[in-house]
């Protein structure tokens, strides 16, 4: 049967109708994590005599008239199921008066009169559709929306946010370095302000209202609720535009609030374990966080005096600052508490987190599918059954290191630990069996510290002084000389978690001299704690020693090196493009257009994203702490 021709609106018969059409933006966005995500746009058009919806148009843009009119013709010829018979009306109405002088002419030549006249009945429409979108839930509230905050103390936030952001604060300062802010400075609210974003993960500031919680959150919790402060608190974190609520969106294009990049939009909120969903701040505390993004960055820039590699010296100071009301007075101290570094976590947290998609994760309390101890332990069974071959030693440190390779293999924590201390009752000179429990039943950095050092001298007495006479340079070809390794490496860790970097340098030098092959990757280590504390001719000379390393760490390390040394020198640039070549994907990183993820690919590839991560947690603030180096990385793109 052939088909009907499609008629032109000009055939169309008309009826004596009134329409109204609008073209209104989602308050939802679309996309992938492969492109920016967008908000659609939707061609409303009703009949208003009959009270039909004739269409919900969606565009993934905004649409130009043209689209407009197309998608109007379009409904005039084929009217949706139940909307009547094709036909074009008599009159329309649109609720813009931009879209009625765009539509008018051609409207014009149809006969349909075209007008301007607000449709309240339209945006109701859309707002069902976006709490369709949400599955019912409601949106996160402005900031505008709570009693007593105006559009111009909302500006001087954004304002305070946008040069706190350009002063980046966070280069120079850790999260563990705090502030203490009152504001008004004399009988005003005191806070701890810590800022965020040295890790290069999340950037902005949090504010405190407890010293307790700030020790909560420094020592570590068992339970995620316990990450959310218990006297509460307040925290403004910079995200892209898609993350604020669609009111702040609305009112930072009506008011023209500054914002200092894509990825600096202010989010501030409060935050407490009564909070069940976003609470923003009140007028009081949006001033008292206007006032610390404005003072904290001269303070870090004019005050914080080095007291040591990583620290400064105490201060206490009152500053003015022009605040959208005028200037005001400020008083801030620093630190705002001593943090028990000994009695930090060992390790981080085996709480199931959510995911970045907001899946519960996986628990981390089992060891990665491939441990190269386990390895060990099938090397020295292959030993041990050679004919003729007898183990030199101890029996019993070989029947404990035995159970020690067993629990390597194993996935459950409590009988790894289970068989660390039967080892311990078999041979206290088993070295493994004290690594394991520094790993894996120590609690903070001192307990740790005290197995590994126990596991060092344990190891030292198994193998006695002839071994570290005549094995130096080739020490990990030993098979028995492995848990000492392990036992010192842990040793010199915990060291430099404590701020004690000459002890922990020594015990990585002695590690590089026994075993210069560094099957370990010691260097890795050695030169990332000699670069924080600006020794960077050891750092050149170490570089050196391992020349053959084609690892993103090594090359863009060693260009850096010569870039503070030499400036922009033909050396430098040499280095540098070398390391462009091995991979790319770094600088995105360094130059700030991409963060560093919260959770650390488990493996890396040769070149990829993932080592370029990797990287970039370690190494981003040598970058941006070096004038200049961050621009120059950036013109050889």
């Amino acid at each position: 049967m052939p088909r009907k021709p499609v008629r032109s609106p000009a055939e169309l018969p008309q009826q004596p109708e009134t329409w109204g059409l609008g073209v209104i933006p989602l308050r939802y966005w679309i996309g992938n994590e492969d492109e920016p995500p967008r908000r659609p746009w939707v061609v409303m058009i009703v009949d208003l005599d009959n009270g039909l919806l004739l269409t919900p148009d969606m565009l993934e843009h905004a649409p130009v008239p043209d689209e407009v009119r197309a998608a109007l013709f379009k409904v005039m010829g084929k009217p949706p199921k139940g909307a009547g018979r094709p036909r074009r009306p008599a009159h329309l109405l649109c609720s813009d008066p931009d879209l009625t002088a765009a539509l008018a002419p051609a409207l014009g030549d149809l006969g349909i009169a075209c007008d301007t006249q607000p449709l309240p009945m339209l945006p109701e429409i859309v707002r069902k559709l976006e709490e369709s979108l949400r599955h019912g839930e409601p949106e996160n509230p402005g900031l505008l929306s709570v009693a007593g905050v105006t559009p111009k103390l909302a500006a001087g936030v954004f304002a305070a946010a946008a040069e706190f952001y350009r002063q980046a604060p966070w280069v120079h300062v850790l999260n563990e370095q705090t502030f203490r802010v009152r504001f008004p400075a004399e009988g005003g609210r005191e806070r701890i302000a810590v800022v965020m974003g040295n890790a290069g993960v999340e950037y902005g500031l949090a504010a405190y209202n407890e010293w307790a919680d700030v020790e909560t959150m420094f020592l570590g919790v068992d339970d995620p609720a316990e990450a959310v402060p218990q006297h509460g608190g307040m925290v403004l974190f910079y995200e892209t535009l898609d993350a604020l609520p669609f009111d702040d969106i609305d009112a930072l294009e009506q008011h023209h609030w500054e914002v200092a990049g894509e990825q600096a939009h202010p989010m501030p909120m409060l935050v407490s374990r009564d909070i069940d969903r976003m609470q923003r701040p009140e007028a009081q505390d949006l001033a008292w966080l206007e006032a610390a993004l404005l003072a904290i960055p001269g303070l870090v820039n004019d005050h914080l005096a080095a007291a040591g590699p990583g620290d400064y010296t105490p201060f206490e100071t009152r500053v003015t600052v022009a605040t959208h009301a005028g200037p005001a007075v400020v008083w801030v101290s620093y630190p705002a508490g001593i943090l028990p570094r000994a009695e930090r976590p060992m390790h981080e947290s085996d709480l199931e987190w959510p995911d970045e998609e907001g899946e519960e994760g996986k628990a981390v309390d089992a060891l990665p599918f491939f441990d190269r101890r386990m390895m060990e332990g099938e090397m020295a069974k292959l030993v041990a059954e050679i004919p003729g071959a007898k183990l030199a030693g101890d029996k019993k440190l070989h029947r404990a290191q035995a159970l020690m390779y067993k629990a390597w293999e194993t996935d459950n924590p409590a009988k790894r630990i289970s068989l660390a201390h039967q080892a311990l009752s078999i041979s206290p000179d088993c070295a493994d069996a004290y690594v394991l429990l520094a790993e894996e039943e120590a609690d903070t950095v001192s307990r740790a510290l005290a197995l590994y050092e126990q596991g060092l001298a344990a190891g030292e007495h198994a193998l006695g002084p002839d071994t570290f006479e005549h094995a130096a340079g080739h020490f990990w070809s030993l098979l028995e000389t492995r848990p000492y390794m392990r036992a010192r490496q842990g040793v010199a860790d915990c060291l430099w978690k404590l701020g004690r970097h000459d002890e922990a340098l020594g015990h990585y030098r002695e590690l590089l001299r026994l075993n210069p092959g560094d099957n370990q990757g010691i260097r890795y280590l050695a030169a990332l704690l000699l670069l924080d504390l600006g020794r960077d001719v050891e750092v050149l000379r170490l570089l050196k020693q391992f020349k053959e390393d084609a690892s993103a760490a090594w090359l863009y390390t060693w260009a850096l090196v010569l870039f503070r040394q030499h400036g922009a020198s033909a050396e430098a640039d040499r280095r540098l493009k070398k390391a462009l070549k091995w991979n790319k994907f770094v600088p995105a990183y360094l130059m700030g257009r991409k963060r560093v993820p919260n959770r650390l690919p488990a493996t890396i590839g040769i070149g990829d994203d993932d080592e370029a991560a990797h990287y970039a947690a370690d190494h981003l603030n040598h970058w941006r702490r070096t004038p200049g180096a961050v621009p120059w990385l950036e013109s050889h793109l």
